[in-house]
């Protein structure tokens, strides 16, 4: 081979981007999708199919549909634009259109349906729930924050936050970790942590526009998906260390619509809204 040849060829390698996210797992899921959840064992994946109406649940190894449930089996006005997996494998998926939030256990049979009308409450996108089952709703509109709504009767708990309620703007996608819920306010893109147990809000971080969507890892390390942002696809906040990694690093063109992160944070989930093959879930690994 000529010098000449071998240092152009030396210059390209060195030219060309190094990903640090490697995608394992691209499975189609209806035509459009929203939301993503994984269980405690990380072996299932739960996916919302917004248009379809259904929550899918996929295998992380195989990719294969494990099963799906339809929102409109237990509300007709029901869409699937989010999706929570607690602690010991229950799932939680908001009505959104309708102010209802359905339970499911791990193989997505119905379990009950809570009515979150009469809250104050208006445009419930996404819901996540504690291990004891109480439930803390985002509203995306209206007064914006998070509403905790007790397991044990169905109402909202005066003793937390604010009657009930928490100011932290206008949530869609939040999550729960432990002893705190992480939710970002997608107007300001304000990252925010709330306590559980009484409702006390601290600020985490400023970010980049667009943040809608948070998952946690085992060692508190935040993961934020940006739904429009061409240029931030995920921000990871690691104390006071944010690192922002775009769009084309994942292979993503089209909206982000939500995330999830394995336990010891070597795998990352990501939803692409609309792709050329409808909704997509995605797979990464460091």
């Amino acid at each position: 081979m000529k010098r000449s040849t071998l240092v152009f060829l030396v210059l390209l390698i060195a030219s060309l981007p190094v990903l640090a996210w490697n995608n394992f797992l691209e499975v189609p899921v209806g035509e459009t999708a929203r939301g993503v959840a994984l269980s405690p064992d990380g072996k299932t994946v739960y996916v919302g199919a917004i248009r379809d109406k259904k929550i899918v649940a996929i295998d992380t190894k195989s990719g294969d549909v494990i099963t799906d449930v339809l929102l409109t089996d237990y509300n007709p006005g029901a869409w699937a634009k989010a999706v929570w997996v607690t602690d010991n494998g229950d799932v939680y998926a908001p009505g959104s259109d309708v102010l209802e939030i359905f339970h499911f256990d791990s193989e997505l049979f119905h379990i009950d349906t809570y009515d979150i009308e009469g809250f104050g409450i208006e445009d419930c996108e996404g819901a996540v729930a504690d291990s004891e089952g109480n439930i803390y709703a985002a509203d995306r509109k209206g007064l914006g924050g998070i509403y905790k709504i007790r397991k044990k009767d169905g109402d909202l708990d005066a003793k937390w936050g604010q009657g009930g309620w928490v100011d932290v703007g206008f949530v869609r996608l939040a999550c729960v970790k432990d002893d705190a819920l992480y939710a970002v306010d997608h107007a300001s893109s304000t990252l925010y942590k709330v306590e559980l147990s009484s409702g006390k809000v601290t600020r985490l971080a400023y970010l980049d526009s667009s943040g809608f969507a948070v998952a946690v890892d085992d060692a508190g390390i935040v993961y934020v998906a940006h739904y429009a942002n061409p240029n931030v696809a995920v921000s990871i906040v690691d104390g006071d260390k944010v690192t922002e990694i775009s769009p084309s690093e994942f292979g993503i063109i089209s909206n982000i619509g939500g995330i999830a992160v394995s336990k010891d944070g070597s795998k990352l989930f990501l939803v692409e809204e609309q792709s050329a093959m409808g909704g997509l879930v995605m797979g990464y690994t460091k």
